[in-house]
């Protein structure tokens, strides 16, 4: 007995090796998420709230939505730099970037051209915020803000140029710079200006007496908030750590937790780095451990642990305002909430049998019994500070099936009922550890999927071939006839819960839930199918009663039923399919329901109807893939929820997710105009941003800088002037718009938690789209003013034209007065003459009748001038040229003068005005007189040609001539002075050449359009 009693024990000792008991959930970002690079080597936060990261493919700002890139160098280090600015080291170059202007401006340093391993050269800052550079082995230099270069010249402190440096550490509280060279270890004196090394210890400082026993040159030295001092050695075959106290003034060996790395790989130690919340991080190669009190936690996860980190090496670690820590490693980047959600995650394993967490049961004691397929039956002492799931072989191993549960259930004795496979059932007595199995032949070797109990301590047990039974649990051995038969369905039981007293509620596999009366045995309701006419009756996986009015029922879709008219209704807002398949249900007495789901674990506020779905980040399970599923669930008598799947086991606190903190106020975290980003710095310096018309697409970046609350935050924006109402977005995507009217608008965007708190204030943003120059005040005064002078020229056209009339009147009135009016005058006059003579007088009257005739003609003669001037048909040249040869035949051919025509082609086509065309034809017809009267010649050449701009008329004679009076002498004769005026009021230019004996040669060049 006593052998059997201790090779119990040492299989109890021996099995917590099946489960594994993790408090850190990681979550991951990575090169699909965005990243240029998954080797991530640096991490930092700025006063905005923005992550800076620096990767092998550049530097990148996250804003927890998305990944801006603004340098595609290399970074390897960034560091604070004060405000809008951060140190960026990119192998041997290193410079400041501006994050509002994102410039990038490079700094010099001495040896900057030298050849040089970019690895040996390190930035770092002290305690005042200065920037100095580390040349391992070399030298130490510090930077200068008003020249703008590094130099050792502005070191703060003077070392011998024998030491080889490797770091200097600020110990502000002691006053002093801990110089670590290859060569050495001392301190530099703030206040004495002096260096001290072991050899001249006359302070008698004990970290430096430990230098002669330890030997510290090289090390790496950390001091944190609290002025404790971590040293780290590296000996010839692994790293020793130190740990100094000035209070207990000596070193000690051991520190909790900081050891070589796990299985006796190879570790570098990278750096130390204390967190926002005064914690140490310790990172480097093969390497990462957490400060926990005066513990270090190793943090690096087993293989297959989707929710732990994984990586070679860590090059950063940051812990940003929220509480969240970050880890640039070369697997990406990590990022967790630590141990700020006092949780309990139990991963099983899966390598020799499958471990699906089928069944959670509390018992006596704070034991929880967790029931499994494939590995059976597991107990959990809860409320210990890193539980470990035992596994219970007296009930797993008399044959597999055993090891197949489906259902637990502890009776009124305190006995433990399992439900298995093949129609198996066990009772395991708790008190002395025994178990019994039965195998009913009443089952039929049907599996037992349902095993719960009433109010009087009886058993109902449902099978998977739909049949139900009772058992009153008692002392003494399990018959067949110990089981009574209460009913039959037709298809599995997946679940059995009693609501209201004596009311069963059974979910049957394939058909729906039926409501069974437990004193009588007979069938209340049956919601199949036909009753609630969806088919997301028929898989139910669970069923919960919220109160008198309510019950939530889980499976393809949420659902819910009245208890007491059996109302069944799946038409609710939260059963949108966002939280996929729904397995199980766990209401946690408030106004609040938890749900287990094949897409995670979500909370279901029962008040407002809204979900929200918990991850990695709030201390919770994210599922990765049907490992991970949450599909049982069970609350403990301390409040705390358990929430199971396959493989995976989660404790936690529900009344730690009641409280929440508003999230922080939106930030415009980019606008592109045409695809082009504007600066970060003119967004917040400008009180309008103005946008051309032209250039009318544009799109708006926000995010609310709030990364441990990123996922369950909802935005809502409108654009005033455009948009009515807000609308609503759970992923702040940028939003764009195209070609908005002209006008000024005023985008405003705001943000909510899950628990409808809003972030303080409503960041908005001022537009003015230009309005095309069609539609701008200078182009409605440029088209008034072109109307205005397009009407003002109308008006002058107008005037001109009756001027132009009132012209051709006069004209046409002094032709007809000077032409017409002397010769009817003369007419009337030698009439009365004729008719006062004697009409013996024949000659006389023949005489004046002869002057008549004469006058008459010439009248006629004027006559058709006038009407041939004013007629348009004689416009064209052509008509011209024909009239001039009219006339001229009529002048010289009575004279035996030999004429002759000649027109250049192009000049028939044109057209004259009415009053070019007539002075040109009169100023003709004074050539053609003065010819017959003067010249006495027996040829005339008349010429029409056209002349640049104008039309030539040119008329030869080959008469007497005469001599050409002398410039400045007035003419002789009206005729020539006549033709002078005409040619004048053309605005041509006339000219006579001519000389006794040469005949004469009149040339008229008038302009023509």
């Amino acid at each position: 007995m006593v052998l059997r009693l201790w090779a119990f024990l040492t299989l109890l000792i021996a099995v917590p090796q099946a489960g594994s008991s993790q408090n850190y959930r990681f979550s991951r970002l990575s090169i699909s998420d965005g990243l240029l690079s998954n080797n991530v080597y640096a991490v930092l936060q700025d006063a905005t709230g923005y992550l800076w990261l620096g990767s092998e493919g550049g530097l990148q700002r996250y804003d927890g939505s998305r990944f801006r890139t603004l340098l595609k160098d290399r970074v390897d280090q960034i560091l604070p730099a004060g405000p809008d600015r951060v140190w960026i080291r990119s192998g041997k170059r290193l410079g400041l970037f501006n994050t509002k202007t994102f410039s990038f401006k490079e700094i010099a340093y001495e040896g900057y051209r030298e050849v040089y391993n970019p690895t040996k050269i390190w930035l770092r800052t002290d305690a005042s915020s200065a920037a100095f550079l580390i040349l391992t082995g070399r030298s130490c230099q510090y930077f200068n803000e008003q020249l703008g270069k590094f130099s050792s010249k502005y070191n703060p402190f003077t070392l011998p140029d024998s030491l080889k440096l490797t770091d200097v550490v600020d110990d502000p509280a002691r006053q002093r710079y801990w110089i670590i060279a290859q060569n050495g270890f001392g301190y530099w004196s703030k206040i004495t200006r002096q260096f001290y090394t072991a050899a001249n210890n006359i302070q008698n400082d004990p970290l430096l007496a430990a230098d002669k026993t330890y030997g510290l040159a090289g090390c790496k030295l950390h001091i944190d908030k609290k002025g404790r001092y971590r040293i780290q050695q590296v000996q010839q075959t692994h790293a020793v750590f130190y740990s100094f106290s000035t209070a207990e003034r000596r070193l000690t060996r051991t520190i909790p937790g900081l050891t070589a790395a796990e299985n006796n790989s190879y570790s570098e130690i990278y750096g130390f780095k204390t967190l926002n919340d005064s914690t140490v991080a310790v990172y480097g190669l093969n390497y990462l451990r957490i400060q926990e009190g005066a513990f270090f936690r190793n943090l690096k996860a087993a293989p297959g642990d989707l929710n732990g980190i994984h990586f070679n090496a860590v090059s950063d670690v940051m812990q940003d305002k929220e509480g969240t820590r970050w880890m640039a490693t070369d697997n990406g980047l990590y990022y967790t909430t630590g141990t700020q959600y006092p949780n309990t995650h139990i991963t099983f394993s899966n390598e020799k049998q499958r471990t699906a967490i089928s069944s959670l049961v509390e018992g006596a004691a704070n034991t929880l019994w967790i029931g499994t397929w494939g590995s059976g039956l597991y107990t959990l002492k809860s409320g210990s500070n890193d539980p470990q799931p035992v596994r219970l072989f007296p009930v797993n191993d008399p044959d597999h099936f055993m090891k197949l549960i489906w259902a637990l259930c502890e009776d009124k004795n305190g006995h433990l009922w399992i439900g298995c496979h093949e129609g198996r059932l066990a009772r395991y007595h708790p008190q002395n550890r025994q178990a019994e199995w039965f195998r009913p032949r009443v089952f039929q070797n049907s599996a037992v999927r349902q095993v719960i109990k009433d109010a009087k301590g009886v058993l109902w047990i449902g099978l998977q071939d739909g049949r139900v039974f009772t058992y009153t649990p008692a002392p003494g051995p399990v018959s067949d006839a110990s089981f009574r038969l209460q009913g039959r369905f037709e298809g599995a039981i997946s679940k059995m819960v009693f609501i209201g007293g004596q009311q069963l509620w059974i979910a049957v596999n394939g058909k729906g839930i039926y409501v069974m009366d437990t004193g009588n045995g007979t069938l209340l309701r049956s919601m199949d199918l036909s009753y609630a006419q969806t088919s997301a009756i028929a898989n139910i996986k669970d069923i919960v009663k919220v109160n008198d009015t309510l019950c939530l029922i889980a499976g393809e879709r949420l659902g819910t039923v009245h208890p007491q008219t059996f109302k069944v209704s799946f038409d609710i807002p939260y059963g949108n399919g966002s939280t996929g398949t729904v397995f199980t249900l766990q209401p946690d007495g408030t106004r609040y329901c938890w749900l287990g789901a094949s897409n995670g674990i979500f909370r279901l506020d029962l008040q407002t109807k809204e979900l929200t779905r918990f991850s990695q980040q709030d201390g919770l399970i994210t599922v990765h893939n049907n490992s991970y599923v949450p599909e049982r669930s069970t609350v403990l008598r301390n409040g705390t929820f358990a929430f199971g799947g396959n493989q995976h086991l989660v404790l936690f606190n529900p009344g730690s997710y009641r409280h929440s903190i508003p999230p922080a106020p939106v930030t415009i975290t980019g606008f592109q105009l045409n695809d082009r980003y504007l600066p970060q710095d003119s967004l917040e310096q400008l009180t309008s941003i103005s946008i051309p018309y032209a250039q009318g697409v544009f799109s708006i970046e926000f995010a609310s800088i709030h990364f441990a609350q990123r996922e369950r935050l909802t935005y809502e924006y409108k654009l005033e002037g455009l948009d009515k109402g807000w609308t609503v977005l759970t992923t702040p995507t940028a939003v764009k718009y195209n070609f908005l009217p002209h006008g000024t608008y005023r985008f405003m965007v705001r943000v909510k938690n899950n628990f409808g708190q809003y972030a303080p204030g409503t960041t908005s943003l001022n537009l003015y789209i230009a309005p095309p120059f069609w539609k701008t005040p200078w182009f409605y005064l440029l088209v008034l003013a072109c109307t205005a002078a397009l009407l003002f020229y109308l008006h002058r056209l107008r005037v001109q034209k009756l001027l132009q009339v009132e012209k051709v009147r006069s004209r046409l009135a002094r032709d007809l007065h000077d032409d017409m009016g002397s010769t009817l005058s003369t007419i009337h006059i030698l009439s009365n003459m004729a008719l006062q003579q004697s009409s013996f007088d024949e000659m006389r009257n023949k005489e004046y009748m002869s002057t008549i005739s004469s006058s008459t003609s010439q009248m006629m003669e004027a006559m058709d001038d006038i009407v041939w001037s004013i007629n348009p048909v004689n416009d064209p040249v052509a008509k011209i040229a024909a009239r001039m040869k009219e006339t001229a035949g009529a002048i010289l051919e009575p004279q035996q003068i030999d004429y002759s025509f000649t027109i250049a082609p192009p000049v028939s086509e044109l057209h004259l005005p009415m009053e070019l065309r007539r002075e040109v034809f009169l100023l003709f017809k004074e050539a053609l007189n003065n010819i017959v009267k003067y010249a006495r010649c027996t040829q005339v050449a008349v010429t029409l040609s056209r002349k640049g701009a104008g039309l030539e008329l040119c008329i030869r004679d080959n008469g007497v001539g005469f001599q050409h009076p002398e410039p400045g002498t007035a003419l002789r004769g009206n005729g020539l002075k006549n033709m002078q005026k005409r040619a004048a009021y053309m605005k041509g230019k006339l000219s006579i050449l001519s000389r006794p004996g040469a005949g004469t040669s009149i040339i008229l060049w008038v302009p023509i359009a």
